[in-house]
């Protein structure tokens, strides 16, 4: 790393150094220097990174961010050759000296526009020739958001992609689903394959089980720990032509990160920051003090019965008058978020280098001093041109992350009584309230967790041209994420209700590795055969991946001060050690070739070798083909449409598989107890598991046909896609009968999942001239999916989760027939008149998924005034509200008295004939029991969960360059953000989107920046 660093310092100055040389020498009295401006001739925007060329003094110049150039000329005439992405060239004769600023304005080139190259993994395909389906986000959109995982930041933009913010918590969870859910078994095998610059990344949370399932933490992406600053590009791949290449990494589509890149030009500096605040967007509307206590009351008196002892609430025992908001006292605070990053960048097109930081903090909501930080650096430098033999680039992105949170979310107890004991005492400890509290919600204060990860991505590729048309690719990456944990439970933090002993003192470490190595070597050739053009590629991959994870507890300590000091403890227990390795091997090729740039022919092929499989059954082949055809370029459309800018029909077919299943599940693992049968140790199966050698790869056959349109020069721009997932053999863990010591065996099933559905994207300029720009674009997907066949599921274990022929996001659910006007309770039929409610009366289904989702996108522009927003929208059942996961009302839990109700309980049965939906207030287990079948398992479950989301607003102003020149900046820009800013909804909740009712929400966040660029 050091030796590193030293090349990047050496490289940077040398380069600098002959920059300087190659500069042309300051005004003399031969020379003077002029400006310039590049701009687009239809609406007068800023061209930077346009490239000019002056001859015959054979200079060239690079335009900065706002378009500008400065030329330093003696007297006399030049050519100027500008050129840039998009826009045709143009050459254009100059007379120094000049009498004004030179203003060149360049025209779009619609075809050029069909000429952006998107990264497809291990090629690149313009977009007019593309055969499969690539969806690209580009740093731009990244930065206008205020997100600290770039996952976020794709969020509503791509169709066909659902990206889910489990939980408002700095570092959380996200879940990612490309094109629906492949797999029956929810704990593996759907998430899609990461790829950071060429390196596979981890899909899932390597955390320990001290953090499993708390806060989201454990659940945590890995992508968080990449800072969205440094990403150049992001591109979701999707179909089979698209992903069959990656074969079984690419079953749930594959998501491509590429960090940003050296530039050419004078060296330049940009720097940035930001500042935000963040909080809770929605709070639900409860019952107050007077109106909690009189339906408390009112179940004692529908029971016919009196408080208990342990009422506590309605007894005398907390104060009747007394009233806490616990939704502002718990999550209502202000999360300060900061950002800053800078970074230098420049070059020559035999040499570039970019060197960055950044850094990125951010609070709670939660009462007390926790958040989450990250500090990280992102290098990259690229030897050679592109007409050189030999090419060499080095990427570099490394993080420190550290958190410092909760062990519990104080969210699970808004719903506190609101007259229950304030969680403090005189003397500032927590408040048991002469034992009648059973959980404080400050406890978690006290139950922190803290955790450091270091995190590694780097990537060394090199390629060399053998002959003239064909090419040697190398690349060698590494990932690495290693973090350890500390996570304690103080006594002073348990109910003194409960009597805790020194026992209950409690400190867990753990530490946890994992490294990612992977080498791929390349072979690409292309040539002009026919009418047409051939490109081959063929390619080996590499991987090998260890994970390990050590946990340790410790208990009896004689002091909560002592808690960090393992020696101190009495006993010493081993949660995890897990070792674990994967290999993993693949040869893959890709044949395409091209007609007249209108027809378009596409294969790919992969064999594929997996550690997780038993012999006979590790190798596996995967294949695709895909077709295009620019329609637009035949003659009989050009004379006939002539407002069709651009036309295509592709359609692609392939087989990819999945191997996302636990490392050695065909072997039998045993794991050892601590006591002894006739004196000999005992073992058990571990994880509860028996191996089995003959399950194998689960495979996706993927169908797409797909048209796009441009019309009036490209103006509007139209995408349809139809698409067809079909995953068979699934991996599904089939349950086992106590006599065998084990629950489970995994084992493939004949069971057949699909996905289909409809993708579109239309895009479109409203307005284009020369002070006003208006772009706006909306994407929309209408996702379908179907379990088609499960041969035996009447005997599975999944009789009664799922229905063939219907959607895996069903539930069964019993028919509830309302709320019985005499009796009060909910009516639910009893479909076998058995007198017993079991699972063959839940004889309904209901739908509890999405119907479509997607979003609305607008770009406004007025001379330096920049506006843009995205407004999400889904529309979707869910099967958890504040009705459903509640106890029912006046029921009580003085162990955890989380009873109070949303106000829509004021309209509960009250007397017989009442006519209302909310079943009537009791005290007694058999009531909350009837209320728990009906809200959770019948068909009052069932909520409309459909939102409208303002999902980010940015306002960006760039200072004139007038004001600029006397500071000596090249440009400056003042942004305000917002992200989740407002939400229409119906949702009985507090975020209708992660439906969760004990997890924090994604947090509303208005963040104000600046940046610089020197």
């Amino acid at each position: 790393m050091k030796k590193t660093i030293q090349i990047i310092v050496l490289a940077t100055l040398c380069l600098n150094l002959t920059t300087k040389a190659q500069q042309p020498a300051k005004s003399s009295s031969l020379q003077k220097g002029y400006t310039g401006r590049v701009v687009s001739a239809s609406s007068g925007e800023f061209l930077p990174g346009a490239i000019i060329k002056i001859n015959p003094s054979n200079q060239t110049l690079v335009t900065n961010d706002r378009g500008e150039f400065s030329l330093i000329l003696s007297d006399g005439s030049y050519d100027l050759s500008v050129h840039y992405v998009s826009f045709k060239a143009k050459t254009l004769a100059v007379q120094i000296p000049l009498k004004e600023l030179l203003i060149i304005s360049l025209d779009n080139d619609e075809q050029s526009l069909q000429e952006v190259e998107i990264n497809a993994g291990y090629y690149t395909v313009k977009e007019r020739e593309r055969t499969g389906s690539i969806s690209r986000v580009s740093s731009e959109t990244i930065g206008k958001q205020p997100v600290s995982n770039p996952l976020m930041a794709l969020q509503n933009r791509v169709p066909g992609l659902e990206i889910t913010q489990q939980t408002g918590t700095p570092g959380g969870g996200v879940k990612v689903q490309i094109r629906g859910r492949n797999s029956i078994n929810t704990a593996v095998g759907n998430d899609p394959l990461y790829v950071v610059d060429g390196v596979f990344y981890p899909s899932t949370s390597i955390s320990s089980s001290l953090t499993s399932g708390i806060l989201g933490i454990g659940g945590a992406s890995p992508l968080s720990f990449i800072n969205p600053s440094d990403i150049e590009s992001i591109e979701v791949l999707k179909d089979a032509d698209a992903t069959a290449i990656y074969g079984s990494k690419g079953a749930n589509g594959v998501i491509l990160i590429k960090t940003k890149r050296g530039t050419t030009g004078a060296i330049k500096v940009n720097a940035g920051a930001t500042q935000g605040w963040s909080n809770v967007d929605r709070r639900l509307k409860l019952l107050n003090t007077e109106q909690y206590l009189e339906m408390r009351k009112e179940a004692f008196q529908n029971d016919g019965l009196t408080p208990g002892v342990r009422d506590y609430d309605v007894n005398g025992a907390w104060d009747q008058n007394r009233y806490t908001d616990w939704q502002k006292t718990l999550i209502g605070g202000n999360a300060l978020t900061t950002n800053a990053s800078a970074n230098v960048s420049g070059g020559n097109h035999k040499l570039n280098f970019l060197i960055g930081g950044t850094y990125y903090q951010e609070g709670t909501v939660f009462p007390g001093e926790f958040g989450y930080r990250r500090a990280g650096m992102n290098t990259s430098l690229n030897f050679g041109a592109i007409e050189d033999r030999l090419n060499v680039g080095l990427t570099l992105n490394y993080t420190n992350t550290m958190h410092d949170l909760l062990t519990g979310d104080p969210t699970s107890n808004i719903l506190l009584a609101p007259n229950a004991p304030n969680p403090y005492d005189e003397n500032g400890k927590l408040n048991w309230e002469d034992n009648t509290v059973y959980r404080n919600p400050m406890q978690y204060l006290m139950q922190s967790n803290e955790k450091e990860t270091y995190n590694l991505i780097a990537n060394v590729s090199v390629r060399y041209r053998i002959f003239t048309n064909l090419f040697l690719k190398a690349s060698l990456g590494y990932a690495s994420i290693t973090g350890s944990e500390y996570r304690k439970t103080p006594m002073a933090s348990r109910s003194t209700a409960l009597n805790p002993t020194s026992l209950n003192r409690i400190a867990d470490f753990s530490n946890n590795d994992n490294n990612t190595l992977m080498a791929e070597p390349q072979l690409t050739y292309k040539e002009e055969i026919g009418p047409g053009t051939f490109d081959a590629l063929v390619g080996l991959t590499f991987q090998g991946n260890i994970n390990e994870i050590r946990s340790i507890r410790a208990t009896g300590f004689n002091s909560d001060e002592q808690l960090r000091n393992i020696a101190a403890a009495a006993t010493l227990s081993t949660l995890d050690m897990i070792s674990s390795q994967y290999r993993y091997t693949a040869v893959f090729s890709r044949l395409n070739y091209q007609i007249n740039s209108k027809y378009f022919l596409n294969f790919t092929a992969r064999r594929d070798g997996s550690s997780r499989f038993g012999s006979g059954k590790q190798f596996a082949n995967f294949g695709a083909v895909g077709a295009g055809w620019i329609f637009s370029d035949e003659p009989i459309i050009k004379n006939n449409i002539p407002f069709l800018s651009f036309g295509k029909l592709r359609a692609s077919y392939g087989i990819t598989g999945n191997d996302q299943i636990p490392n050695y599940g065909y072997l039998q693992l045993w794991n050892s107890l601590s006591g002894t049968y006739q004196g000999v140790p005992t073992i058990q199966p571990l994880l509860g598991s028996i191996g089995n050698p003959d399950f194998s790869w689960e495979t996706n056959r993927k169908l797409e046909a797909a048209l796009q349109l441009g019309f009036i020069e490209n103006r509007i721009n139209v995408e349809l896609s139809w698409y067809r997932n079909r995953s068979s053999n699934q991996l599904i863990g089939d349950p086992l009968p106590p006599s065998t010591g084990s629950s489970t065996i995994t084992a493939n099933r004949a069971a057949t999942v699909e996905n289909s559905g409809w993708e579109s994207v239309l895009d479109f300029k409203v307005v284009d001239n020369t002070h006003w720009q208006w772009n706006a674009a909306i994407n929309i997907t209408i996702p379908k999916n179907k379990l088609v066949s499960y041969p035996g599921i009447e005997s599975s274990s999944d009789a009664y989760n799922y229905i063939v022929g219907q959607p895996l996001s069903i539930s069964r659910v019993y028919n509830v027939r309302g709320i019985n006007s005499q009796t009060g309770l909910y009516d639910i039929e009893d479909s076998d008149n058995n007198g017993v409610l079991n699972d063959i009366d839940r004889y309904l289904h209901k739908f509890s998924g999405q119907y479509f989702y997607g979003g609305v996108q607008n770009s406004v522009r007025f001379k330096q005034f920049l506006l843009d927003f995205l407004v999400s929208f889904s529309k979707q059942n869910s099967t958890n509200s504040y009705l459903n996961g509640s106890f029912s009302p006046g029921f009580w839990d003085y162990i955890g008295p989380t009873t109070n109700q949303p106000i829509i309980a004021l309209k509960r049965w009250k007397k017989v004939g009442d006519q209302t939906s909310i079943s009537k207030a009791s005290t007694i287990p058999a009531s909350y029991t009837n209320y728990t079948r009906a809200r959770s398992s019948g068909g009052e479950s069932i909520q409309d969960a459909s939102f409208l989301r303002l999902k980010n607003i940015s306002i960006h102003y760039s200072l004139p360059k007038k004001w600029l020149n006397h500071i000596k900046v090249d440009g400056a820009r003042i942004s305000l953000q917002g992200q989740n800013v407002f939400t229409w909804t119906k949702y009985l909740g507090l975020d209708p989107e992660t439906q969760s009712m004990s997890l924090l929400p994604p947090l509303r966040t208005l963040a104000v920046g600046l940046n610089i660029t020197l």
